[in-house]
């Protein structure tokens, strides 16, 4: 029998039986994972074999996964596809179809068959290695693949799986010898050499990857997979200069390729070169002139260049192509973040008129008027938010809490009420209403509420909140007997001690605010706001910066737009009298959050001590604007007149002697 004749009639068989009919429902299959596999499919098919297949009545068999069948029909025309039986062959069949389902159980199973007629076949072992792998069983992969290696030792495919495996285990060295014999068999196969690279990065050593890709581009000229893979890794672990080499090399051998040119322009931008960085953007969208991420990214870069006329061209064309309420909202806190609060709310505002009351538009707009401390527009937006949308209770507490800050009690309290009892364990909503209760003049019914909601449940947010009323009447030694009493009951509550350290650090007890942010420390090593909290400490003392510094970049890699987060970074390179770099971090901070006094004067107590005297200025005056919209943000509480002392030394040539 021909070999065409052969496959046809062996995949007859395997697609028509009740096993293949329920495990491999064409409709469900996921794509295939090519660089997962092993062996990888050869060249060549068999044309006849595929024709006598389509011939098939329609009625009489299942839909074909064809991606499947033309990945069998490859192996069968090479050497590693010589099976000794057409029963090893069906089973080969049957367990790439379970595998393409995703039924990798099953798929081992029918490769067991496989090889109970023939035993030691090195295609055969090195699949049944990948459903193992696949499986989280790592030894016994490691089992087949060995005896694949010795029953074939220029077999390529299994010593590439078994350095995947080796390296997933830890067992680097290993792991290495295989994959350099690998790439000794094929030195034009790219594959062995991307494991290799990814190893090296994985066990600490970048530039030894690099040399492997380098290695590759030699054997492959003009090949750019190795410098794509290991500069998007590079970029993504934050090692900007390899990632920006290695980039630009496959930029140059891929000109089109937009995550590279995309990633490669946010490296420019990240380091301050925000005109090259639209350079860059522009490339891709000769490639993808529609592509949405590219256009918003570019109209950023664009203003952060300040070309604010290239920027609107990018964001009309993105807003031409998207009618999502969220991508205006995306356009209008770019703006927002390069102080262009009018054009933010511009975009906002056509985009209301164009949606015929489009109710998610009103809340985004609501909330860019809040960001901007228009307290009154905010609630005139969030107003026009109906009752029945899904945001609306969101939308309410918002209205009601720039009520309150409008001055406007009555009306936000009944919300606010209205709120409460339709949700009496919101602790978001009981603590909104507490402080505008206090904000009305009645802070006795605030604590009142508090206390109410702690005898429903005992909160961390709910106890700082009461602290913080309490602190705010003056009783701050009362709010540490409360938070004491709680930490009794619950002493190893993270949240908690973190609450009962912020009002050791208001009431000015350093030392102590210290020691409850390690002891949160010591429960959650990765609790963020804690990490962030003693470093910016530390820093304030003027001591420890290099455990500062790593306590706030620890807090940063785990998140790492935050803007507070970086503000305290910003403010150990200070204190450190590292000024440049201060201001490289502070402006970042500023731009994540633009309109936050206390990174707005520590922007400006940076441009001041850099011999930038008109930009601090600036940021000084920007804080008092935003103090003046919003009293309450101020921190600590004597913030204005202290901003007012900076700016009247600063006139005087004072400032910093």
């Amino acid at each position: 029998m021909s070999p065409s004749r052969l496959l046809v009639a062996v995949l007859f068989v395997a697609l028509s039986g009740p096993q293949a009919l329920a495990a491999a429902p064409a409709s469900r299959r996921p794509r295939v994972d090519r660089e997962a596999m092993a062996g990888g499919a050869l060249s060549s098919s068999v044309e006849s074999g595929r024709q006598a297949l389509a011939a098939a009545p329609a009625s009489r068999r299942p839909r074909v996964d064809r991606e499947a069948m033309r990945e069998a029909m490859d192996a069968a025309a090479t050497d590693e596809g010589a099976f000794s039986s057409s029963a090893s062959y069906t089973q080969y069949l049957r367990a790439r179809l379970l595998h393409h389902a995703g039924d990798h159980r099953g798929a081992v199973d029918a490769l067991r068959l496989a090889l109970a007629t023939d035993d030691g076949h090195p295609l055969l072992l090195t699949r049944l290695a990948e459903e193992y792998a696949r499986l989280g069983d790592l030894d016994k992969a490691e089992r087949e693949l060995r005896r694949a290696v010795e029953r074939s030792s220029a077999y390529y495919p299994a010593h590439v799986l078994l350095g995947r495996v080796l390296m997933e285990s830890g067992r680097f060295t290993r792991a290495r010898l295989h994959l350099r014999r690998a790439m000794a068999l094929k030195p034009r196969e790219p594959e062995a050499y991307l494991v290799l690279a990814q190893l090296y990065l994985e066990s600490g050593s970048p530039a030894e990857a690099v040399k492997v890709v380098e290695s590759l581009s030699r054997a492959l000229p003009g090949e750019a997979s190795g410098y794509r893979r290991l500069g998007l890794a590079l970029a993504e672990r934050g090692d900007t200069a390899r990632a920006e080499r290695l980039l630009t090399e496959a930029a140059t051998r891929d000109p089109g390729d937009v995550e590279v040119l995309g990633t490669l322009a946010k490296l420019y931008e990240e380091t301050g070169r925000p005109g090259k960085a639209e350079e860059t953007l522009a490339k891709a969208l000769e490639r993808e002139p529609d592509s949405q991420e590219v256009l918003l990214a570019a109209g950023r870069s664009a203003l952060k260049a300040g070309s604010p006329v290239r920027a609107r061209a990018y964001f009309d064309r993105l807003l031409s192509l998207s009618g999502e309420p969220e991508t205006a909202v995306r356009v209008a806190f770019s703006y927002l973040s390069e102080r262009e609060p009018d054009a933010a709310v511009q975009v906002l505002e056509a985009a209301r008129s164009a949606s015929d009351g489009e109710p998610r538009l009103a809340y985004y707009a609501g909330l860019v008027h809040e960001r901007l401390r228009r307290f009154p527009e905010a609630a005139k937006a969030f107003a026009s938010v109906p009752e029945g949308s899904d945001i609306y209770p969101d939308a309410r507490v918002r209205l009601a809490k720039c009520l309150s800050l409008s001055g406007q009690h009555p009306r936000a309290l009944a919300l606010l009420r209205a709120a409460l009892q339709d949700s009496p364990d919101d602790l978001e909503v009981r603590a909104q209403y507490a402080r505008a209760l206090e904000r009305g003049g009645t802070p006795a019914r605030a604590e009142s509420v508090l206390k109410e909601g702690l005898s429903r449940q005992q909160s961390a947010a709910l106890y700082d909140a009461l602290a913080a009323t309490l602190q705010r009447q003056g009783r701050g030694a009362e709010a540490l007997v409360l938070l004491r009493d709680a930490l009794a009951r619950m002493p190893k509550d993270p949240a908690l001690q973190y609450v009962m350290g912020a009002a050791f650090e208001r009431q000015g007890d350093v030392a102590g605010a210290q020691a409850r942010m390690r002891a949160v420390l010591e429960v959650e090593p990765d609790h963020a706001p804690a990490l962030n909290f003693l470093g910016y400490l530390l820093a304030q003392s003027g001591r420890h910066l290099d455990e500062a510094e790593r306590l706030v970049l620890r807090a940063l890699e785990l998140r790492p737009d935050n803007g507070a987060f970086l503000d305290s970074l910003g403010w150990v390179y200070f204190r450190r009298g590292d000024y440049p770099r201060a201001v490289e971090v502070l402006e970042r901070a500023s731009t994540l959050a633009p309109d936050e006094p206390v990174i707005l004067e520590h922007l400006g107590d940076a441009y001041q001590r850099a011999a930038r005297g008109p930009e601090a200025a600036g940021a000084w005056r920007r804080a008092l604007e935003v103090l003046s919209l919003d009293p309450e943000s101020a921190e600590p509480p004597g913030q204005r007149e202290a901003l007012e002392r900076k700016l009247k030394a600063l006139s005087t040539g004072a400032a910093g002697r």
